[in-house]
């Protein structure tokens, strides 16, 4: 796992995710976080840090399991489709090079907010965000 100080690591996240969407009824666009006064990890700790109440449902999944269907290639896609694939590879590979312990988290139903989190070698957590639309 590489270290960045945390405004490299942001410039490297925001750099990595740059022009993606995540697809859902509403694309969203992904955002760069550094939380540097976290150094552990908690449910009830991501939610604070995110300012969603205390009952918000939250949904973890594996970052293999949310990455693959950005990330399939199939062989009819057009050329932007490709690059789009191989962006969100270059993105869940810049996450696993300077994060450890990589999580996905969906906080909420309906309007859904994505963290996709992970500690850092400095020991704070950092990642990037994004929403989800699901009727």
């Amino acid at each position: 796992m590489m270290t960045l100080p945390p405004d490299a690591l942001l410039s490297q996240l925001r750099s990595a995710a740059q022009g993606l969407l995540y697809p859902s009824e509403t694309d969203a666009a992904f955002e760069a976080f550094a939380w540097q006064t976290m150094r552990d990890f908690s449910i009830d700790k991501l939610l604070l840090a995110t300012r969603h109440d205390r009952n918000t449902p939250v949904d973890g999944t594996e970052p293999e399991d949310f990455f693959a269907p950005l990330t399939r290639m199939e062989e009819w896609f057009d050329d932007t489709e490709r690059e789009t694939a191989e962006q969100f590879q270059n993105l869940f590979d810049t996450l696993q090079d300077y994060l450890s312990e990589l999580s996905v988290y969906r906080v909420g139903t309906v309007n859904i907010d994505i963290y996709i989190i992970g500690k850092t070698a400095d020991g704070y957590f950092a990642g990037v965000s994004t929403k989800a639309v699901e009727t």
